[in-house]
């Protein structure tokens, strides 16, 4: 565990580069396994870096990246039954972030500019991208519409977290990029798996992904640090 809170980070990122290889050279055997212990390595570095006192926050971050991990596993497998499978875990994911993020705007006041500038880019977004896809979709057009209004959501309410003084910075940093790096890359894959089918964008999705969970930790250890820094004084 030692290892894993020293160099978590460093691990992550050495297998997220390696799962890219695995990826262009096309090493199914591999590219699966190094898929599914990317987050796993994420939970540790969390876990092994917590606070001595536990938020009532820790369940919902622990539970969107175990959430991310089902779904990783269960999009190993190839078939429609698993790819919707896959989406309500990575679901799972987005309400439990979004539930995070609404907790840590209590109390404060909306200004709101942040987020109607959000809600704006986002509706845009995924207007384009399902127009797009809607030719190809056939019978997955209201679970993908669906997706999309719930990761959209996650994103509008990780730009709430700019108005509250004490995330500002977090916001900025980490979980605002996290959560929009998440949107480009399940755009990415959306585009790719039902109109592109491109081995390149693969590595395009999972540099996109890893970069977003690699964002949300970093913003959630941080919250956890601070959180137990106001404690002690």
């Amino acid at each position: 565990m030692a290892i894993i809170k020293r160099y978590g980070v460093l691990l992550f990122v050495l297998l997220l580069i390696l799962h890219c290889v695995f990826i262009y050279w096309e090493m199914a055997s591999l590219r699966t396994l190094s898929k599914i212990l990317l987050i796993p390595i994420l939970l540790l570095y969390l876990f092994a870096n917590k606070p001595k006192e536990e938020t009532n926050t820790e369940p919902l971050v622990y539970a969107g990246l175990i959430f991310s991990f089902l779904g990783d596993l269960i999009l190993t497998r190839s078939g429609e039954l698993f790819f919707l499978l896959g989406m309500l875990a990575f679901i799972g994911t987005h309400v439990c972030n979004g539930i995070f993020f609404y907790r840590l705007q209590k109390n404060t006041v909306q200004r709101g500019k942040g987020r109607w500038l959000a809600i704006l880019v986002l509706a845009v977004v995924s207007a384009i991208v399902f127009f797009v896809l809607q030719p190809y979709l056939g019978s997955f057009q209201w679970p993908i519409l669906f997706y999309m209004c719930i990761i959209s959501c996650m994103a509008v309410l990780a730009t709430g977290t700019f108005d509250k003084p004490s995330t500002k910075k977090i916001a900025t940093n980490c979980f605002v990029p996290g959560a929009f790096l998440f949107v480009l890359s399940d755009a990415l894959l959306a585009m790719n798996k039902f109109l592109w089918h491109q081995t390149v964008a693969d590595i395009f999705v999972m540099l996109t992904y890893g970069a977003a969970q690699y964002c949300l930790v970093k913003g959630f250890k941080w919250h956890a640090d601070d959180a137990e820094k106001t404690d002690q004084h």
